[in-house]
This record gives C-alpha cells, sequence and structure tokens, in this order.
C-alpha cells in the first residue's frame, strides 16, 4: 500500500490544517457563542419587559437584576442550543459535503488512516504483543479483509476454537497456537489433518505466535498444510492493496 501523500490530492498540511481550524471556529460559534449571547438578550429581553414591576431603587440594584435575568436567560437557552446544534450537524452534513476541497480532504484524511491501520499490522512488534484472543480476531479479520468468508455454521462445538473460512468455494480450516513457545508436537498435526478433511476443507491454515520448530516445520512437508509464524503473517499484511 502506497503512502497516500498531499501531492496527490492537490493538497498541503497547511491548508489542512487551515480548514480544520476554520470547522473548528464555526463549530464553536453554532453550539457555544451564539447559545450564550442568545441566553443574555433573551434575559434582558425579560428583565425590560418587567421592569415597572421590579422597580430597582439603586444602582446596585439595576446591576444585580441585569445579572440575575442574563443569567436566567443563559440558563434558559436549551432549546436554541439545540437548534443551533441541529443547525451544526445540518452545516457539516449538508453545506460543507458540497464544497470539493471538503471532499478531496476527507479523502485524503480516509486513505491516511487505512494507510496507518495497515503499516501498524506490518510491524512484527504489533504482533508479538497481542494476547491470544486478540491474535486470533487479528488473523480472521485479516482473511475476511482478504475475500476469507467465516464459515461459523460448519465449525464443530467440539473444537470451537478451530475456524472454518472459505474463498472461491474452496474450504480453509484455521487453527491458532498461542501459547508462549513456539509449536514443536507433531502429534497434533496429523488429528488436525484430519479434522480439515472431514469437515471437506482442502488446505490447514496453523498460525503460532511463536513459531514452529525445526522437526515440526519437516514434518510439515508434504501434507496438505500451510505454517503462518509471524514473519509470515506481516508478509500477507504487506500484500495489502
Amino acid at each position: 500500500m502506497k503512502v497516500p501523500t498531499y501531492h496527490k490530492f492537490g493538497l498541503s498540511k497547511a491548508q489542512i490544517k487551515q480548514i480544520e481550524t476554520k470547522d473548528k471556529k464555526i463549530s464553536d460559534v453554532l453550539t457555544h457563542h451564539l447559545t450564550i449571547i442568545i441566553g443574555i438578550i433573551l434575559g434582558l429581553i425579560v428583565y425590560v419587559i418587567y421592569y415597572n414591576e421590579v422597580k430597582p431603587a439603586t444602582f446596585i440594584q439595576i446591576v444585580m437584576q441585569v445579572f440575575l435575568f442574563g443569567s436566567m436567560g443563559v440558563l434558559c437557552v436549551g432549546i436554541p442550543a439545540v437548534l443551533f446544534k441541529l443547525a451544526e450537524m445540518f452545516y457539516f452534513k449538508h453545506v460543507k459535503q458540497r464544497d470539493s476541497e471538503y471532499k478531496t480532504i476527507t479523502k485524503f484524511n480516509e486513505e491516511r488512516d487505512e494507510f496507518d491501520f495497515w503499516k501498524m499490522r506490518s510491524d512484527y512488534s504489533f504482533w508479538n504483543i497481542l494476547d491470544g484472543l486478540s491474535f486470533e480476531k487479528e488473523l480472521m479479520s485479516l482473511h475476511m479483509y482478504l475475500g476469507y468468508e467465516d464459515k461459523e455454521e460448519f465449525c464443530s462445538e467440539e473444537y470451537p476454537d478451530d475456524r472454518i473460512m472459505q474463498k472461491d468455494e474452496r474450504l480453509y480450516y484455521f487453527v491458532f497456537h498461542t501459547k508462549m513457545m513456539e509449536l514443536h508436537d507433531v502429534s497434533h498435526l496429523d488429528e488436525m489433518i484430519k479434522r480439515m478433511t472431514y469437515k471437506n476443507c482442502e488446505l490447514l491454515y496453523i498460525f503460532s505466535k511463536k513459531g514452529f520448530h525445526k522437526k515440526y516445520i519437516e514434518y510439515t512437508g508434504g501434507k496438505p498444510a500451510e505454517l503462518f509464524d509471524i514473519n509470515r503473517i506481516v508478509k500477507v499484511v504487506r500484500t495489502v492493496k
């Protein structure tokens, strides 16, 4: 996957920063500044209407009453606040999205996020720090992204951790070894191949966080099984376009 550059989209870093700053200012105006201003104005209007009834006698009373009614107005702007929040949502959803520059920046950010997502997964340390369950989930997600389909209905209750995946009308049997040691016990390999054959799968995929012992690799030779340590998993990630 190639790095999405500013040049590719006809953008500059300063341009993106300027747009983000502008959007933040508009958001602040619509959801904060106007809300407070309208609240104060409403409070003062109420104060003027009822001025004859309150009849302040001193300047201090006038100041106190203005502050009181202004504060009450700010507290009573729930409806305007909702209206301006809706206005903000309308602006960004309908008005802003029609802007060609905004569309270009959005596409750039999406490609950049996707690039960062896969770049992180092409790092060996990412796979090393995963716990067992996360290791399995990441591998399942990776292969589904590559066009494999998870066939849960074919899985066995006896071996709930094994998964069956389908791609191009072919079935694959996935087994995950997540213990903190390399896989070396060859006695289970033939049993896994039997389970695979019973489920009409054509190939057995064995994933091991800590890799495989030399004798395990030799024993697998010529059998319908593929071994995936972290090195090979990273190679698969780097094939993502």
